[in-house]
């Protein structure tokens, strides 16, 4: 048997096996992801602001994956690439760096996805998927407000809020070493 890890390192490593998002969270800072969510490089990234919209309609995560339109031979990211020009790299990130490869599932199978992506396209002039669907979101800018707010007129039953990006997770450093 190996050293024993840390405490957050043992708690990234049981969350791996919940979801390949929950050792990001764990990590509490924002960061550069690879694999399938076990490597996090801590990116420095300005604060922004995210208009948010969550259509009524959820989808199952099961239906996204098993789609035949997920694309499953992406090209990988190159951490050192990207981080070799760390003031491109931020711009690229405020930019709207990334894709989502569940977005086209997503899209085919719930119509609400796209609808709620040309409401925020139209609004502030991009959208992505958040994960496997149905929430979506945009960039709204990194000034004192946001460029625009979300629309009143949202269809029933769904949810449009503005949040503010974190420079780090309010419970980061919870779990003692």
């Amino acid at each position: 048997m190996g050293p024993e890890l840390a405490a957050p390192a043992r708690l990234a490593t049981l969350g791996l096996k919940l979801g390949a998002d929950v050792p990001f969270f764990i990590g509490g800072h924002n960061a550069f992801v690879e694999g399938i969510g076990e490597r996090l490089t801590p990116i420095p990234v300005p604060p922004a602001w995210l208009a948010v919209l969550k259509p009524a309609a959820s989808i199952e995560t099961r239906a996204i994956f098993g789609s035949p339109l997920l694309v499953r031979d992406t090209e990988a990211v190159i951490l050192a690439g990207f981080l070799a020009d760390t003031a491109g790299s931020m711009r690229r990130v405020l930019d709207g760096f990334g894709r989502n490869d569940l977005q086209p599932p997503a899209e085919a199978h719930c119509a609400d996805v796209v609808t709620a992506l040309e409401i925020l396209q139209r609004r502030f002039g991009n959208a992505r998927m958040t994960g496997s669907g149905s929430a979506v979101f945009a960039r709204a800018g990194t000034a004192v407000e946001p460029m625009a707010t979300i629309p009143a007129d949202l269809p029933p039953g769904w949810v449009g809020r503005m949040c503010r990006s974190l420079e780090q997770h309010p419970l980061v450093g919870w779990a003692p070493d």
